[in-house]
């Protein structure tokens, strides 16, 4: 098992981190006006594509820890992850419920805006800002890693095995304990693999290759039909579990695989650096574009692909130049630096 506390810059990790923020942009294009085309492309992403970002962000969760031995620290430790998700999470969603109130009535109703926060603290899959509900149950696990941490390792095992059966449990929505039950196994696994990163390491590539078989069968089996899939988003149930597992190995393969392109490096180091606030910002951006085109009437000249492409890479690129000028503005590390 692999000292953690010696912590290196995994390339490989922040290139499926990469990958998997690109995903959810690309994911994101359910707008109105998107072709058929675009469905199955839509229900390949949802069907893996946050069981991986829940992965990753556990096993740098566990990565990069460094041990809580006292309840003070603790406190510490969690008002440290509260201040850096919970606060920009409350902007966002005071922000997008004042938009959605002037967009919808014309007046900013108060009582609307106090419902509108309310859900997205109580339900936030069904508040205006479901689309940030990842970052609220993202904070749920950060509260628990503390405790998580201190099991033997036997016990987090059998943890990560109890998990796999909680997405068979309809959890309810409220308090997101729906996706709690949904991706607990994919929290556990990255922990747990955070722990055995010197074993992944050592793993042949023919072996990522036979294990990224089943994925790429799926992946054939998805694009060979128009209305592939009998689920809709969000709700996966028990495949979210198979899907999200299987897309594992073959973006670790593919991340092996594009490693030495210096661009593809560098381009994906960059999203994976500054996927906080690709996140938090990707929306806006997608619909300000949707918007724009659907009022001018391009959206009836523009094809669609085109529109997807242009509109995906402003949704990257624009968050990370906010966030490198804030940055140089307030003298700040890179968020992630410690990867």
């Amino acid at each position: 098992m692999t000292n953690i506390t010696s912590k290196s810059r995994l390339i490989r990790i922040d290139m499926m981190i990469g990958m998997a923020m690109a995903l959810v942009v690309l994911g994101h294009f359910s707008i109105g006006f998107e072709p058929g085309w675009y469905h199955p492309l839509h229900n390949w992403i949802y069907s893996f594509h946050m069981q991986m970002f829940l992965f990753l962000s556990a096993f740098l969760i566990r990565y990069t820890y460094k041990p809580v031995e006292t309840i003070g620290g603790y406190f510490r430790y969690i008002w440290r992850k509260f201040r850096k998700f919970v606060l920009p999470f409350i902007l966002v969603g005071f922000s997008v419920a004042l938009l959605a109130c002037v967009v919808k009535d014309k007046t900013l109703n108060w009582n609307y805006v106090g419902h509108s926060l309310k859900m997205m603290f109580l339900y936030p899959r069904w508040s205006e800002t479901s689309f940030l509900w990842y970052i609220y149950i993202l904070f749920g696990y950060y509260v628990i890693s503390p405790l998580f941490f201190k099991l033997p390792q036997l016990g987090r095992v059998i943890c990560c095995i109890g998990a796999m059966f909680l997405p068979m449990l309809d959890g309810g929505q409220l308090l997101a304990a729906n996706d709690f039950c949904q991706y607990s196994f994919f929290y556990c696994l990255g922990v747990l693999c955070a722990e055995w990163i010197n074993e992944i390491r050592a793993a042949k590539v023919w072996q990522w290759g036979l294990m990224s078989v089943p994925f790429i069968a799926y992946s054939a089996w998805v694009f060979g039909q128009s209305n592939a899939i009998g689920f809709e988003f969000p709700q996966l149930g028990w495949w979210s579990l198979v899907s999200g597992t299987a897309a594992l190995p073959f973006f670790y393969l593919l991340s092996m695989a594009t490693a030495k392109i210096k661009l593809a490096n560098k381009s994906l180091a960059a999203i994976s650096v500054n996927c906080y606030w690709i996140y938090l910002l990707q929306m806006f951006i997608i619909w300000g574009c949707a918007r724009l085109v659907a009022k001018t009437g391009i959206v009836e000249q523009l094809p669609f692909s085109i529109f997807l492409v242009i509109t995906a890479i402003l949704a990257i690129l624009i968050p990370i130049g906010l966030a490198t000028l804030c940055r140089k503005i307030f003298k700040s590390p890179a968020a992630n630096k410690q990867r």
